[in-house]
């Protein structure tokens, strides 16, 4: 009885004590450890290739990330947009990833400032995660061009009625769109949330990893690491020290056996400083790719819309950082020809020129705004800037300064008819 009772002494202190931190955690309310995440049945499954989308016609639900939380929703199409009932012709379409999407509220988005600046609709719909495979998809079930869209959602009857748009924006972000273009499907939804699906396993030969399937665990992980700050202050430090020890590792490898796991590549190697002359794969999966973003060209043509092509990423800090540690990698390879490269944006923007295909590099705008001038100057940061401090996506400023300079772009280069704000 005596053992018993010391036992459950033990429990109910243990109890209390992970009840005491988790209540000083939130008390506290450290940023970086708020709950990160799309919310629960905000993201759908569609389609025959595993890939999602926004649940057309969902409610408004709270988005809570670090720096921020605010309401978001799909309407009719699954788009965090109005509702399309009454667009009429003559629209913008804009087709991105989450720096298009809404890591701000609506009425704070660049889309929706465009729009207030045009006095012209701008449909956002961006999607968290997508790269440019899956905006292709979306555009042609939007202009009702996919075989099998109406599949898709229950309400197909509004993309059949859907007048075309005078203008298609595709929002880019290298790394983003490259590497999710070659690991298609690289997410997917199961269990109502968005879970990874396939890693990039190694640099050296493109091979790609599945991930182990475990709907329980992945259920659990979500909803402890939700509702509860201590999960997530545990769960992060072991992924955190997962992290470490597996470079560690690797740094006691021979340069022949050198392989980087694939969450190290995730956060640490960024593809668009990846030599694709060097590798085979990386070749090939950069030609299928650029045919993607010719393919927006081609169904703009089609519609009889213009084409706009925005560049978004390669920012100061969070550039520089990846540098650094991708020319770590290049030189613990140990081998002659390099694996890395500075010249990736230069043949993305010759391709663009080659094919008449006007783009926007907002990178370098925003490179100029603090005065940024290569990846080995520290610079001004642009954190509390243009991005959030504890995340990469646009702030409310950021947002203000991609509405203006897309809005200038229009003006200057007369792509629709607009007139300028006096």
């Amino acid at each position: 009885m005596y053992n018993k009772r010391n036992v459950y002494t033990v429990i109910i202190s243990i109890i209390i004590s992970i009840l005491l931190i988790e209540f000083s955690l939130r008390i506290i309310g450290f940023n970086k450890y708020k709950f990160k995440g799309y919310p629960t049945y905000y993201l759908t499954r569609v389609g025959d290739y595993d890939n999602f989308d926004i649940k057309g016609d969902i409610k408004e639900t709270n988005f809570i990330f670090n720096d921020s939380n605010h309401k978001v929703w799909g309407n009719e199409i699954g788009c965090f947009d109005e509702s399309i009932t009454n667009i009429g012709d003559n629209y913008i379409l804009v087709a991105g990833d989450s720096n298009s999407w809404g890591y701000v509220p609506y009425d704070k988005n660049w889309s929706y400032l465009l729009e207030k600046k045009i006095k012209r609709k701008v449909l956002n719909c961006g999607v968290p995660a997508y790269s440019t495979i899956q905006e292709l998809y979306k555009t042609k079930k939007i202009l009702g061009i996919l075989e099998g869209y109406e599949k898709d959602y229950t309400n197909d009857s509004f993309y059949r009625n859907l007048y075309k748009p005078s203008l298609i924006i595709l929002q880019y972000t290298f790394n983003n769109d490259f590497l999710g273009d070659y690991l298609f499907p690289q997410y997917k939804v199961q269990n109502n949330i968005l879970t990874i699906n396939r890693y990039l396993d190694n640099i050296f030969d493109g091979t790609i990893r599945y991930k182990e399937e475990n709907k329980f665990w992945d259920k659990l992980k979500y909803d402890l690491n939700e509702k509860f700050y201590l999960f997530r202050v545990l769960h992060r430090s072991h992924s955190f020290l997962r992290k470490k020890i597996k470079h560690f590792n690797n740094k006691k490898k021979d340069s022949s056996d050198f392989l980087i796991p694939s969450r190290f590549i995730l956060t640490s190697f960024d593809l668009s400083y990846l030599n694709f002359e060097k590798f085979s794969w990386a070749k090939k999966a950069w030609k299928a790719h650029l045919k993607n973003i010719l393919e927006f060209k081609k169904i703009s043509d089609d519609v009889g819309a213009e084409f706009l092509f925005v560049f978004w990423g390669n920012l100061p800090e969070y550039s520089r950082k990846h540098f650094k540690e991708a020319v770590n990698i290049n030189n613990k390879h140990k081998k002659e020809e390099q694996i890395i490269t500075l010249n990736n944006d230069k043949l993305l923007f010759e391709f663009l020129e080659q094919n008449n295909i006007n783009y926007l590099n907002l990178s370098k705008l925003a490179w100029d705004l603090v005065g940024y001038k290569s990846l080995t100057d520290e610079g001004e940061k642009l954190r509390d800037v243009l991005i959030w401090r504890n995340n990469n996506h646009p702030n409310f400023e950021g947002n203000k300064f991609i509405s203006e300079k897309i809005y200038n772009k229009l003006l200057d280069d007369n792509i629709i008819d607009i007139e300028a704000n006096k």
